[in-house]
């Protein structure tokens, strides 16, 4: 069983190194010298691929992103973030089996790779193995100065979340909105579990709250329309959904927000 409800994955920071050109002829010498590097075994060459590679991922470009990984490997083997990156494809991709590889493969190469381990949590959980997903979580939260410890709550109160259980699930999800920089998602999940078990106020409180941390963000403007209209208060879910069709008129969350307010 597979899970649809999202996880939070974790993609080291690589700044991008640019450059310009001015010619044609600038670019050919370009091309010409990445080929030479490349052909040398440049570990430099290597991480600007990864650079690059970063980039194309955080852009959607999964396939091009994948394929400066799996070159920067070939250049300069051994590289375990290169192999996390890798396994951030595949995961991104749903090619979940393929994401397992990889991160078992950088885990090999550092076993306390805690980024990894989070990432290999993460692609048990979308694949619903809950307990094999739990023991990646608690182990990284073993370490005592990892820096993304709100992630791996969240991760794992949705694993828990999974399960149904539902104390284990607010416990660590409250874990992961604590300041400062918040996990955005988790307010959402919160404000879910709360709608679950009848505690519209509270869900109503969380939702604010992320509105106020996000105000940009149309989808916490849709989910408090919908609530504060299931909660019988039509006259301030309509400010919110206004909103929501005059900033994106002609997306998904435009026509629910219409179909919300009904007709005119």
């Amino acid at each position: 069983m597979k899970s649809t409800l999202p996880v939070v994955v974790v993609l080291l920071s690589l700044t991008m190194i640019t450059g310009c050109s001015s010619s044609s002829a600038g670019d050919a010498r370009t091309t010409q010298q990445a080929a030479a590097k490349q052909a040398s075994g440049d570990p430099l060459y290597s991480l600007t691929l990864m650079r690059q590679g970063s980039v194309l991922m955080q852009q959607g470009q999964l396939e091009q992103a994948l394929e400066n990984f799996r070159k920067a490997d070939r250049i300069a083997p051994g590289n375990a973030t290169v192999h996390n990156m890798i396994g951030l494809c595949h995961l991104r991709m749903g090619s979940y089996d393929e994401a397992l590889l990889s991160f078992n493969h950088a885990l090999q190469l550092i076993p306390d790779f805690s980024d990894a381990r989070n990432n290999r949590g993460a692609t048990y959980l979308a694949m619903g193995q809950f307990n094999l997903a739990e023991v990646d979580f608690f182990a990284v939260l073993a370490d005592s100065i990892y820096p993304y410890r709100k992630q791996v709550y969240y991760n794992l109160g949705m694993t828990y979340l999974q399960r149904s259980q539902l104390g284990a699930a607010e416990e660590n999800l409250r874990k992961s909105i604590v300041e400062p920089n918040p996990v955005f998602d988790g307010y959402f999940r919160l404000a879910e579990l709360a709608q679950r078990q009848g505690r519209l106020e509270t869900a109503r409180n969380l939702l604010e709250e992320a509105r106020l941390l996000h105000p940009e963000r149309l989808e916490v403007l849709l989910a408090l329309g919908q609530l504060l209209i299931l909660m019988g208060h039509e006259n301030e879910a309509r400010p919110y959904l206004e909103q929501v069709i005059a900033n994106r008129p002609n997306s998904d969350a435009a026509e629910r927000a219409r179909a919300l307010l009904g007709p005119e």
